[in-house]
């Protein structure tokens, strides 16, 4: 049954509910506007949390960079700091070579000035053999340690020879009692000209590439004759030459008159009576064993085997091997001698008009009717304080010097040994020279 009320009532409400609707559509609509919104905000928030990731990412890199760069610009400053420096030493040495090669032009100039020479070379190969100023550093070192007593001086062919100062004196200082005479020895004069001192090798000769040097260590030169002797001396160079029985009497002399006779290899290898004192033999041998060669390298003994009791001495003066001389024979007994240690050719020779005996113990030679001359050579005693040794003689045909005494000759050995049994073509392994050197 219809029912009117019903009826009115909804057609009452019908507004409201449309109201209601709208309403309700409205809260919708909003509803799901705040649900965008959130969905954008969601979105939006992860894109900040993203964004916010990647720039703290981003300011740790710019941060590593920033270390990276500060690292990198300390390390140029390094660099250039140091390219600074290397370009400052760069320009000192460049200063340095500059002031060098001003240095050496001068000195190639002064040189080129030597006796008319234009290069350097040759003014230096000139010089050394004949200048004693003229210092290396080997020359520069034996100098400074023998208190400028040894030198070195230079072959023709630049081999170093050692050689002793001897400086000149008077005979009456050497024999105050008056038995040589006086006036200057002849050692120190030359075709009549005196020098300030003779150079006398500080070892026994050995011939090396055709040239005689003086040189420790080394096997003494024998086996050579007299001539060949001389020669290997003089191929040395200018002012090189055999030693003088002039060069050997001012040693010895001088070696008398300080109270020091020097010992030597006497007995294979070691002194006759101080047997403690050896060298070293060059066949490696037992000192005092008469089996082998028992000469003793140059210079490899005691201080008491030099002529001044020091290790800057001429050693090996006694014992060892007998040594040439030049500056005097003899013919048929008589003695020849060089008026003066200029070395004259053996025709220059004076005849001294004195015969020499038989073999004897030479102190005990009588110099009765001997010349002043013939003393100061020491062919003759003067008398008073004569040195050791031995003379042997033959007395027919010519007869050439050596002196000193060799390995086994014992007591015989000396200073004064005087050997004038051979000829001058005689060589043997106990005969040997040793060079001297005077600036021309």
């Amino acid at each position: 049954m219809f029912d009117a009320k019903a009826f009115e009532y909804t057609a009452a409400m019908e507004p409201r509910r449309q109201q209601m609707n709208a309403v309700a559509d409205f809260v919708n609509t909003k509803a799901d506007e705040v649900f965008s919104n959130a969905q954008f905000a969601d979105t939006a928030s992860g894109q900040a949390g993203q964004s916010a990731t990647a720039a703290a990412q981003s300011a740790a890199a710019a941060s590593d960079s920033a270390q990276e760069a500060e690292l990198d610009r300390l390390a140029v400053t390094d660099m250039r700091d140091e390219s600074q420096t290397l370009a400052n030493s760069a320009a000192a040495s460049a200063s340095t070579a500059t002031t060098k090669a001003g240095e050496a032009q001068a000195f190639r100039d002064q040189a080129a000035q030597i006796a008319g020479l234009d290069q350097v070379e040759q003014a230096v190969d000139a010089a050394l053999p004949t200048a004693p100023a003229l210092i290396d550093g080997l020359r520069r070192s034996v100098e400074a340690a023998s208190g400028g007593r040894m030198t070195v001086f230079y072959t023709a062919g630049g081999q170093p020879s050692y050689f002793v100062r001897q400086g000149k004196f008077l005979c009456e200082d050497i024999a105050p009692g008056g038995e040589l005479g006086s006036g200057v020895h002849e050692a120190f004069v030359f075709d009549g000209v005196e020098d300030a001192e003779i150079w006398v090798g500080a070892y026994q000769g050995v011939v090396i590439n055709g040239e005689a040097v003086s040189q420790p260590g080394l096997a003494p030169g024998v086996s050579i004759n007299y001539d060949q002797a001389r020669s290997a001396c003089q191929a040395a160079g200018n002012g090189f030459d055999l030693m003088t029985i002039w060069d050997w009497a001012a040693i010895s002399l001088w070696c008398m008159a300080n109270g020091f006779q020097p010992r030597g290899n006497t007995n294979h290898g070691r002194h006759h009576d101080n047997r403690w004192e050896t060298g070293t033999r060059q066949d490696n041998g037992v000192p005092g064993d008469s089996a082998g060669v028992g000469n003793t390298l140059t210079g490899s003994g005691p201080a008491q085997w030099r002529h001044d009791q020091t290790m800057a001495g001429i050693a090996d003066m006694v014992g060892n091997v007998w040594e040439w001389l030049a500056g005097m024979k003899m013919v048929d007994a008589r003695v020849f001698l060089s008026p003066d240690n200029a070395i004259p050719s053996e025709s220059g020779y004076s005849d001294t008009l004195f015969d020499l005996p038989s073999n004897r113990t030479w102190s005990t030679v009588d110099n009765t009717g001997a010349s002043e001359a013939l003393k100061r050579a020491l062919i003759v005693p003067k008398g008073v304080d004569d040195p050791q040794g031995y003379l042997y003689t033959t007395l027919t045909g010519e007869r050439l010097p050596f002196r000193g005494g060799a390995r086994g000759n014992g007591a015989n050995a000396g200073l004064g040994a005087l050997y004038l049994i051979s000829a001058r073509t005689y060589s043997s392994n106990g005969v040997g020279f040793r060079p001297r050197f005077r600036n021309p």
